[in-house]
């Protein structure tokens, strides 16, 4: 299959790039705390993950758990919220990267994509060489479930998302994306949670590292963060951010039309699938 990356005007002779020089980033955990580093390496192999040694490429095939967040997983060893980084590599135009991961899971930073992106601007992009193509939807591709659903349809790359929370303080949100400005659009938006869920999402390992440090947190009308929000749709925008991610595992860009409401997840990875299965039947 060929390593293809996903840029904002989807220019068809665009360029893979990597990173430019080695960078180690610590942090916590959102889901099963702790201290976790990760290292990036220039590659120009797609992308990696690597943890005890295990080599996990970050392709549909390698997703083996979408609950709260993306885990990917091979021969036993798994790597989980996988998501903001690969929303950054996205954000950034990274085809080809290596990460090492020491710890369980991706840290979380703030809860948002946006100290990731500082600190890979510092380390620096490098040009690869190669051109690269994005996968032109044609027909429409759709996951499903319940009332919740997701689907891609011809026509030039955009995301719109769609959310519904009976927390008043979430509420109906909807907004667009169009592939610009995803460094003051969406790489700030945070990961957030419900009060009234932390209990049942702890009880299930999930949320250990979590607090009003990295993460936003309401409970009804109230948001808990004593900063407030950074936008006032903060809570869509982090779940554009989550789908630009999981895209991006793929492997391959996709010039269509995405849209979604009240998806997850389960659910962005699932179309995914499909539109592996349509365009790479054999891999």
């Amino acid at each position: 299959m060929t390593i293809s990356c996903l840029f904002h005007n989807l220019d068809p002779a665009m360029k893979r790039k990597t990173i430019a020089q080695e960078l180690a980033i610590q942090g916590t955990g959102l889901h099963r705390g702790g201290d976790i580093e990760i290292v990036l390496y220039p590659s120009d192999a797609g992308i990696v993950f690597i943890k005890d040694g295990v080599h996990i490429p970050a392709i549909p095939q390698n997703v083996v758990d979408t609950t709260l967040n993306t885990t990917i997983g091979l021969n036993g060893v798994r790597i989980s919220t996988i998501e903001h980084l690969m929303s950054v590599f996205y954000g950034l135009g990274i085809s080809d990267c290596t990460i090492e991961v020491k710890g369980d899971e991706i840290p979380v930073m703030d809860g948002s994509a946006l100290p990731m992106v500082r600190h890979i601007q510092e380390a620096g992009l490098k040009d690869l060489g190669c051109d690269v193509l994005p996968v032109v939807i044609t027909d429409t591709v759709r996951a499903e479930q319940g009332e919740s659903w997701i689907e891609v349809a011809p026509g030039r790359f955009s995301v719109s998302y769609e959310i519904e929370f009976a927390a008043p303080a979430i509420g109906l949100q909807r907004y667009s994306f169009d592939g610009s400005n995803y460094i003051s659009e969406i790489a700030p938006a945070r990961t957030f949670g419900l009060l009234k869920d932390v209990e049942a999402m702890r009880s299930m390992g999930l949320a250990l590292g979590g607090g009003l440090h990295n993460a936003v947190v309401v409970d009804g009308e109230e948001v808990l963060n004593p900063e407030g929000l950074r936008f006032a749709d903060e809570f869509v925008r982090h779940k554009i951010l989550d789908i630009l991610g999981d895209f991006w595992i793929l492997g391959a860009p996709v010039t269509g039309r995405i849209r979604a409401f009240k998806a997850n997840h389960r659910l962005h990875i699932e179309c995914i699938k499909k539109i592996h299965g349509i365009f790479f039947p054999q891999g």
